[in-house]
């Protein structure tokens, strides 16, 4: 088996017969190793019944397997191996398990995560042990006005699939879940097609595959194919959907307003994600014409281009694109009123404008995207760095678009970003949403109910519905 050519030096590519994909990433300045396995899995793969067991399965992972009885045995083996830094994450797109240890140790280092990842015990005295913790974190999350917000956009973003963006899950899926259903999580997820290794340090990329070959080659995959994600709709709503929220974490000196909507998704929409990202970068030149029009529109009381921005997120199945403002109070004007005409200058004037061939010329996006080349080779100087970047990105688009994204962004072009602008900016599907201090809040909440806005609260935010109904299964 040879490894694939890749566009990083010293970074290597395998596949082994079972599916299972291997990327070594070679850097002796430090006697250590970098050790992961990733699962192509978490939030993207749930429904409403499973939200949360990915969660669960992954607190599950460190209670004990065929070689390492329990949660005990596991820390010493840790110990022993010389982990420094170690840690496990469920997310939108993937689950991985990580830790760096010293190099002489990576044989032992990657037979840890098999017996890890191959061969959990799942046992139901520590599956009961583990449910009170992570119900825990998830009550715990459920009061966070940073959470809330994130529920109540994704609730309305994505309302065929908003369980897709809750990684944490849901507390009565959590509280009723069996052995039974993490064991078909494992077998249906946790299975080498859908899996990859990346170590990266002072390793040679040729005793790293022996290594992989020799643990992980037999490793086997159900007969079964690992089930399709399903992809959220890009025009959730009919118009603009307004949404007020009285967040404490807000300063009384300044009302919050973001404006967003769907964006092209790694699964479906690749090619579309390039002109995304280069056109998310300009936008973000403080002397650009998008900061510039927004701060010279004394209405908005925006203070300079710190205070105003855009973004695009690149997702498996859930991108975003989103317009955020920082405002001052104008005297003048209520914040119902102000946060309109934010609304009103960013679709009239603002997006418009962006089509214009002076807004985003060609020596402009050819310096950007030179600047972004410079941000990614500044990102994945060291072997951690590369392969922490690779693995996200494996999990939401595959490894190819992460090897040829430097060729791929220098090939945008003006009318790549129009079009981009054209399918997915020049849209009335898209959400408004204000965040203003409670007194602030209290001071016009009839003007906000008065102009169609929907009151975002702690109750109505999550797509599961309030404390009592997720912990008792009632009123759904």
């Amino acid at each position: 088996m040879f490894a694939e050519k890749t566009s990083f030096e010293r970074v290597y590519r395998y596949k082994l017969e079972n599916g299972l994909e291997l990327f070594v990433a070679e850097n002796n300045s430090a006697p250590l190793a970098y050790v992961e396995i990733a699962i192509r899995g978490g939030a993207v793969t749930q429904t409403p019944e499973s939200a949360g067991l990915f969660h669960l399965y992954e607190h599950m992972m460190f209670k004990g397997n065929a070689k390492y009885a329990n949660e005990r045995e596991c820390t010493e083996a840790m110990n022993k191996l010389g982990v420094s830094d170690w840690n496990g994450t469920t997310g939108l797109d993937r689950v991985n398990y990580f830790f760096t240890i010293p190099a002489e140790s990576v044989y032992d280092g990657l037979e840890f995560w098999s017996y890890a990842v191959r061969t959990p015990k799942m046992d139901e005295t520590e599956l009961k042990n583990e449910k009170g913790v992570v119900l825990a974190e998830i009550m715990g999350y459920y009061t966070q006005p940073g959470r809330i917000l994130f529920a109540g956009l994704s609730k309305h973003l994505f309302p065929d699939y908003p369980w897709q963006l809750d990684s944490s899950g849901i507390p009565e899926v959590v509280k009723n879940a069996t052995v039974e259903q993490l064991k078909e999580i494992q077998n249906t997820y946790y299975v080498p097609e859908n899996a990859a290794i990346f170590v990266g340090g002072d390793v040679n990329h040729e005793q790293i595959l022996k290594y992989v070959k020799k643990i992980y080659g037999d490793w086997k995959n159900p007969k079964t194919d690992v089930p399709k994600i399903k992809v959220p709709t890009k025009n959730p709503t009919n118009n603009v959907k307004k949404i007020v929220y009285a967040n404490p974490n807000t300063s009384p000196h300044y009302i919050n307003v973001n404006y967003i909507l769907r964006g092209p998704d790694g699964e479906t929409d690749q090619q579309d994600t390039y002109g995304a990202d280069v056109w998310s970068t300009l936008l973000n030149d403080p002397s650009g014409f998008f900061a510039n029009s927004l701060t010279e529109e004394k209405s908005l009381m925006i203070q300079d281009s710190d205070y105003t921005g855009g973004y695009y997120s690149t997702q498996r199945a859930s991108g975003q694109i989103g317009f955020y403002a920082a405002m001052l109070p104008n005297q003048a004007l209520t914040p119902v009123k102000q946060a309109n005409e934010f609304l009103k200058t960013l679709r009239q004037k603002t997006i418009p404008r962006m089509l214009q061939a002076d807004s985003f010329t060609e020596d402009e996006i050819k310096m950007t995207v030179r600047r972004m080349e410079d941000a990614q080779i500044y990102q994945t100087e060291t072997a951690e760095g590369i392969l922490a970047s690779l693995s996200g990105i494996w999990a939401s688009c595959g490894a190819d678009y992460f090897f040829d994204y430097t060729k791929n962004i220098s090939k945008v072009t003006q009318k790549d970003i129009q079009d981009f602008i054209s399918k997915y900016i020049l849209n009335d599907s898209a959400i408004l949403l204000v965040s203003l201090n409670p007194a602030n809040f209290e001071k016009y909440k009839a003007e906000f109910e008065k102009d169609g806005y929907e009151i975002l609260t702690q109750e109505n935010a999550y797509w599961w519905g309030n404390q009592k109904n997720a912990l008792t299964g009632e009123n759904k």
